[in-house]
C-alpha cells in the first residue's frame, strides 16, 4: 500500500476469521476505513475492502460472497466511479451466480464508468494458461459470455502476463492469468490515462496488480492532425498550393518539413470552419425529418419540395464527412456495404487510443518513468543517443553495393505513372473494383473475397 501510494486497496482471499477481523485491519490500514463481506462467507474472509478517507468517499452497494459493488468518489477530480471487487469461487457452477450477479450489476450501472478487478479463478483464452488446458473447457466459456454480456474489456497494462503460479513440484509449475482489471466503455472515455500493472508476486502464489488512475484535470495541447475528409472541401487546393509556392532555401528534405509546416495553419482552419461534424450530423437529421413530414403533408408546396432536397444533399454529405472522420481515427481499412455511422466506430476509436496508450516505461538503468515523466524518458534517451558530437570517418563504398539495377530497370521505376497503369494494376488485383461516382468523388468497394 505504501510502496504504491494506494488510495483504495482490496485484499482478496484473506481467510481471516470474522472475529479477529477489527484487529487485523486496525493494523493493516490504520488511519483508513475499512469494510469485508465476512458477513456472507461460509469461512474466513474472502474480500477486504479499505480506503484513504482524505482522498476518496467509498459507499458499499451489495455484496455478496464472491463480489462486493461500490461506488468511489474521488474529492480531488470530483470524479466518481463504479468499482466492482471480485474473488471467485474454483468450481465453474458456483462461479454462474458470479457472472449472473454482474449481469445484474451491469443493468444498475447502465452508461456510467465502471471496472471491475479481482481474481477470477478462470483463464478467458487460451493463451492465459501456460502448461494448463489445451482446449476452450465450459467456464472459460461461462466467462466470455459474461464479458461480451456486460461489454467490458481488458484495460491497457503492463508487468506480468501470468498473474498466478502454482507452486513448482519437482521443477514443473503451472502459470495462469486468472487475474484481471476491467473496465466498460465509459469508463475508459472519461479516465483515458488509466492502466493496470500486475507486479512480481513475491511470497504470494497471484500477481498484486494496481489501477492508475492519473489525475483526469490535466489539459494537453492537442496536435494537429489533418482529417482526410477535407480534401473535397473547398479552400484546400488553394490552401496547400499557396503554402507550396513559398520560396524555401535549403535541401529538399528541409524545404518538405517547412512548407508542410506552412500549410497546417490553413488547414486547421479549413478544419475548424468545419464545426463539431457530430453535432452536425444530428440538427441536419432532425430538420431532414421535419421538412419531410411537412412535404407529406402538403406535397403541392415546390418550394418546401426544394428545401427537403438541399437539406437532403447536405445530410449526406456531412454524414460521409462523419463517417471518413471516423473511420480514419479508428484505422478501419473496410466497411461493410450499407454499413453507416454507429457506435462500432466510436468503440474501435476509444480502444484504440486506449491501448496505444505508453504510460509506463523503463530506461536502461531500470528506473520506471510513468505518467508525463515517460515522455521526457523518450527525449533524454534520444538525446543521449543521437545527440552526442563526434567525429565521423568517411565510410568506403567500395563493394557495398553487390545488387544494381540496369539502366533500362533503373529508368521504368522513375517513369511517370499513366492512368492506364492504375487501371492495369487495379484489374491484376481482382479484390477492388473502382467505381467512378457523380462528381470528383472516388471511392473503391471490396469485393466478396474480402
Amino acid at each position: 500500500m505504501s510502496e504504491n501510494h494506494l488510495k483504495v486497496c482490496a485484499i482478496l482471499e484473506s481467510h481471516v476469521d470474522v472475529s479477529s477481523l477489527f484487529d487485523v485491519c486496525k493494523r493493516v490500514f490504520r488511519k483508513w476505513e475499512w469494510t469485508s463481506n465476512g458477513n456472507v462467507c461460509d469461512k474466513g474472509t474472502c474480500i477486504i475492502l479499505g480506503w484513504d478517507s482524505d482522498a476518496v468517499d467509498v459507499m458499499v452497494l451489495s455484496q455478496s460472497s464472491q463480489v462486493m459493488h461500490a461506488q468511489v468518489y474521488f474529492k480531488i477530480d470530483k470524479k466518481m466511479l463504479f468499482c466492482s471487487f471480485v474473488y471467485a469461487k474454483n468450481c465453474y457452477m458456483e462461479r454462474r451466480n458470479l457472472w449472473k450477479d454482474l449481469c445484474i450489476h451491469k443493468q444498475f450501472i447502465q452508461d456510467k464508468p465502471w471496472v471491475i478487478l479481482g481474481d477470477f479463478n478462470v483463464s478467458l483464452t487460451l493463451e492465459d494458461s501456460y502448461a494448463g488446458v489445451s482446449k476452450i473447457n465450459t467456464g472459460m466459456r461461462d466467462f466470455k459470455e459474461c464479458i461480451n454480456q456486460i461489454e467490458v474489456l481488458d484495460i491497457n497494462s503492463s508487468g506480468l502476463h501470468y498473474t498466478w503460479n502454482q507452486k513448482p513440484k519437482k521443477g514443473i509449475g503451472i502459470l495462469k492469468k486468472l487475474d484481471r482489471i476491467m473496465g466498460n466503455m465509459k469508463f475508459i472515455d472519461l479516465f483515458r490515462s488509466s492502466y493496470a500493472i500486475f507486479q512480481p508476486y513475491r511470497v504470494s502464489d497471484h500477481s498484486p496488480w494496481v489501477l492508475k488512475l492519473p489525475s483526469i484535470t490535466r489539459w494537453k495541447p492537442k496536435p494537429f492532425k489533418f482529417a482526410n475528409f477535407l480534401v473535397n472541401k473547398r479552400g484546400f487546393k488553394d490552401a496547400v498550393k499557396e503554402a507550396w509556392g513559398k520560396k524555401v532555401r535549403g535541401n529538399k528534405m528541409f524545404c518538405v518539413v517547412k512548407k508542410l509546416r506552412a500549410a497546417k495553419p490553413a488547414l486547421r482552419k479549413l478544419l475548424y470552419d468545419q464545426g463539431n461534424l457530430h453535432s452536425k450530423v444530428t440538427i441536419l437529421r432532425s430538420n431532414l425529418d421535419s421538412l419531410q413530414s411537412q412535404v407529406d403533408g402538403n406535397p403541392n408546396d415546390l418550394e418546401l419540395r426544394e428545401m427537403a432536397a438541399a437539406c437532403l444533399k447536405e445530410f449526406e454529405e456531412v454524414v460521409y464527412d462523419e463517417e471518413c472522420f471516423l473511420k480514419q481515427k479508428a484505422k478501419i481499412e473496410w466497411l461493410n456495404a450499407g454499413d453507416s455511422n454507429t457506435a462500432y466506430f466510436h468503440r474501435s476509436l476509444k480502444c484504440r487510443n486506449h491501448r496505444g496508450r505508453i504510460e509506463r516505461v523503463k530506461n536502461k538503468d531500470g528506473v520506471v518513468f510513468e505518467g508525463n515523466s515517460g515522455a521526457q524518458a523518450f527525449v533524454d534517451h534520444y538525446q543521449n543517443f543521437l545527440g552526442s558530437i563526434s567525429r565521423i570517418d568517411c565510410l568506403s563504398l567500395h563493394g557495398l553495393f553487390t545488387n544494381k539495377l540496369s539502366m533500362g530497370s533503373a529508368n521504368e521505376m522513375v517513369k511517370p505513372v499513366t492512368n492506364e497503369e492504375i487501371n492495369r494494376r487495379f484489374s491484376q488485383l481482382g479484390i477492388i473494383e473502382p467505381q467512378v461516382r457523380m462528381g470528383t468523388r472516388l471511392r473503391f468497394s471490396r469485393g466478396l473475397g474480402m
